[in-house]
C-alpha cells in the first residue's frame, strides 16, 4: 500500500495523531509504502490495542468534485424549472 499523508482526508486534523503511520513514523516526510505481508501482523497489533489503526483515507479528486458539483447544479435547475 502506498500512503502519502498529503493526500488524506485525515490529514492535519485530530484523527491525523491518532492514526498507524503517524505513530510510528512521528510523521513522515514523504511516502510510505506498506508490504502486503505486514497487513496481517498491523491489523492484529491495532486489534489488540497495541497500536493505533491505520485512518488514511484518499481524497476525492479535484475533478471528481468539480463534475459531481456541476451535475449536482444541472439537478437543482431542472428540478426548479
Amino acid at each position: 500500500m502506498r500512503i502519502e499523508c498529503t493526500e488524506c482526508e485525515m490529514y492535519e486534523t485530530s484523527h491525523c495523531g491518532d492514526c498507524l503511520v503517524t505513530a510510528l513514523l512521528h510523521p513522515p516526510d514523504g511516502i510510505v509504502e506498506i508490504d502486503e505481508d505486514l497487513d496481517a501482523p498491523l491489523q492484529a497489533l491495532s486489534g489488540a490495542g497495541l497500536i493505533p489503526v491505520l485512518r488514511f483515507r484518499p481524497r476525492e479528486s479535484s475533478d471528481k468534485v468539480a463534475h459531481d458539483k456541476v451535475g449536482h447544479e444541472d439537478q437543482e435547475e431542472a428540478e426548479a424549472g
